[in-house]
């Protein structure tokens, strides 16, 4: 059974609680709306996986910068000990 609703070109199907159109203009600013919601979530998905990728090379950055301290470090003891010697 179908139900008018407020507004025109769409009515309610009382069974499902369902939206349905039955204009062809609504039918396809519904389909432009459900694209661009789609296209939006899909740049968030992108944007969380950059944010991700971005914190890895953050991390790896400060692996970097803690080896070539350790490196430098042992250097310095190298040339200490061989001055000693």
């Amino acid at each position: 059974m179908l139900a008018r609703t407020d507004a025109s070109g769409i009515v309610r199907d009382l069974n499902n609680n369902a939206l349905l159109a039955n204009d062809i203009s609504a039918r396809q600013a519904q389909r432009e709306e459900f694209q661009r919601r789609q296209q939006m979530h899909n740049k968030l998905n992108d944007i969380n996986i950059m944010k991700e990728q971005i914190q890895e090379c953050l991390l790896l950055r400060d692996e970097i910068q803690e080896i070539k301290q350790m490196l430098l470090n042992h250097i310095q003891r190298d040339n200490q000990w061989h001055s000693q010697v």
